[in-house]
């Protein structure tokens, strides 16, 4: 049986693999960074947890239908709308809050929409994860998803929290937009496979 991480070895997953993690901690640190902001600016608990639900929301409503899109079409395309979407949401963000312009409203509405990106893009990413490693290696292609994943919700508030005590908030949201362009980079380098050819008419959403 094979390891883990010897699924690393499969060039097409380890592309994958990389710029996901990098995109994860990305996400992490923007989110926590938004927290922040909220507390500094308002002291607002309520505030503060509205971020998380701006952040967290999206992947509620958008889960079943984004799926279905991943199911139904270029799943390259739709990855790659989604992320320049988001990487201009967070260009946006960064570019209003070094200048002073963030206020709760557009931090909540920006990071809704980021998260929105996020959860569109979500399903066509695993499932791309998943044609990228033989069928017996699945398992263990998830589990590295997974610890990656895991990992970011550590190391991102991590990193956010010692650029924001040197930078501030808005160098946070810059970086979050690199980690969506490397995501960007990823999928253009290693795109996911086309779904096989079918007899049956189009599904619509």
């Amino acid at each position: 049986t094979s390891s883990t991480w010897s699924t690393l070895r499969h060039p097409q997953f380890r592309g994958l693999w990389r710029s996901g993690s990098i995109y994860f901690v990305g996400n992490a640190m923007q989110a926590m960074a938004a927290a922040w902001m909220m507390v500094e600016q308002t002291g607002s608990s309520f505030l503060a947890a509205l971020v998380q639900t701006a952040v967290f929301l999206p992947m509620f409503l958008l889960a079943l239908p984004a799926g279905v899109l991943a199911d139904t079409t270029d799943r390259r395309r739709l990855i790659l709308v989604a992320l320049v979407v988001q990487a201009v949401g967070g260009a946006l963000l960064a570019a209003m809050v070094l200048a002073g312009a963030a206020g709760p409203t557009s931090l909540l509405f920006l990071i809704f929409v980021t998260g929105c990106c996020t959860a569109v893009l979500s399903p066509a990413w695993n499932s791309a994860v998943g044609d990228s490693v033989p069928r017996p290696e699945l398992a263990q292609a998830i589990t590295a998803v997974a610890i990656s994943y895991n990992a970011a919700r550590a190391v991102g508030p991590a990193l956010a929290g010692v650029v924001f005590a040197q930078l501030g908030a808005g160098w946070i949201f810059g970086l979050a937009v690199f980690s969506t362009l490397a995501m960007i980079q990823g999928i253009r380098r290693h795109p996911p496979h086309p779904h096989p050819p079918s007899r049956l008419p189009a599904e619509r959403l």
